[in-house]
């Protein structure tokens, strides 16, 4: 028998991008073996203070997906071995996940954000590097020039179909 599909998560954040707010945006992708099954690109509701914020407030909202669909495919009968990868393109949000210390730097994050390290204290996730260069969630949260954008599209499996009409 094939071993089951295999839960896996990219997210990234474009710090800073709106220029009216100076809000982030967040982007994430949420692959099922090799097919994706999500994907979401959102405004963050705070003004993050670094590129390591905007990051970590992406890492915690692509946790919560996770969660939900750790449980979806324990309903649909393809349970998933834990913990669950997140791959994250910048290393020092995945130390800020990793550490309980409060630094000066961060110690402004929302408490809300660090729910993320009880998720991978706890087993159920973990953050793992990924070169920006392959973070398939960045298509989601800037433009990209064309290469870029069309190595993404072709890891999130996407096709481009024209369309035209005779008349």
């Amino acid at each position: 028998m094939d071993k089951e599909p295999i839960l896996t998560a990219f997210c990234d954040a474009d710090w800073a991008n709106d220029k009216s707010d100076r809000k982030s945006t967040s982007g994430s992708v949420f692959k099922l073996g090799n097919c994706t099954i999500q994907w979401m690109s959102k405004r963050q509701n705070c003004v993050a203070l670094s590129s390591t914020e905007a990051e970590y407030v992406s890492a915690a909202n692509t946790a919560q997906v996770v969660v939900w669909l750790i449980n979806l495919t324990k309903d649909l009968d393809l349970p998933q071995s834990l913990p669950v990868t997140i791959y994250e393109d910048n290393q020092s949000c995945i130390k800020l996940s990793q550490s309980d210390k409060h630094h000066s730097r961060t110690k402004h994050i929302d408490v809300k954000f660090h729910h993320i390290r009880h998720l991978r204290e706890t087993g159920m996730i973990e953050l793992e590097y990924c070169q920006s260069k392959e973070m398939t969630a960045d298509i989601l949260t800037k433009p990209l020039p064309r290469p870029a954008f069309e190595h993404h599209q072709t890891n999130l499996q996407l096709k481009t179909v024209s369309y035209s009409q005779n008349k």
